[in-house]
């Protein structure tokens, strides 16, 4: 029963115009149906003693809402106790709607100075910083653009 009557909703949300979506659902209620997490026990992977340096971060997003979803882009800020690098998720990515597990991946190479502040997390004993991971998410959806900000703090890597 709450298959056919999700798969009704599907089906009227696919042929009602974007501006009167809006009226049933609104932006930030959809926003808040969007969730974004860290995957696994090392979504922050630096690897510092390749012969490229680098760093990769692994999220997580499920959509929970009734739209379907468009990822556009992610924005990453990710300090190490102080700012360490800003780079963006440009790779498109089509989210269904009430689907779960959408894997993004973000790398890239680091410099001398990213590696000298970022080596010490990576010990036994981390310094008192931590580790802060904010992301901005960007949506197309039927009803416009949503925007869906999360920021991660962690000890250690």
């Amino acid at each position: 029963m709450k298959e056919l009557l999700l798969l009704i909703i599907d089906k009227v949300v696919a042929v009602i115009p974007g501006v009167l979506l809006r009226l049933f659902y609104s932006p930030r209620k959809v926003a808040n149906e969007i969730l974004i997490e860290l995957r696994g026990e090392m979504p922050i992977n630096p690897s510092l003693n390749s012969s490229v340096p680098h760093i990769d971060i692994y999220i997580e997003i499920t959509n929970l809402s009734n739209l379907n979803l468009i990822l556009d882009r992610i924005l990453i800020d990710l300090w190490f106790g102080q700012p360490v690098l800003n780079g963006a998720i440009l790779k498109r990515h089509v989210i269904p709607s009430r689907s779960s597990g959408i894997q993004v991946f973000f790398r890239t190479d680091l410099t001398t100075k990213q590696i000298e502040q970022i080596h010490p997390y990576t010990t036994g004993s981390p310094p008192s910083g931590s580790i802060s991971l904010t992301t901005n998410a960007y949506f197309n959806t039927r009803i416009g653009v949503l925007e869906v900000e999360k920021r991660f703090e962690r000890r250690k890597v």
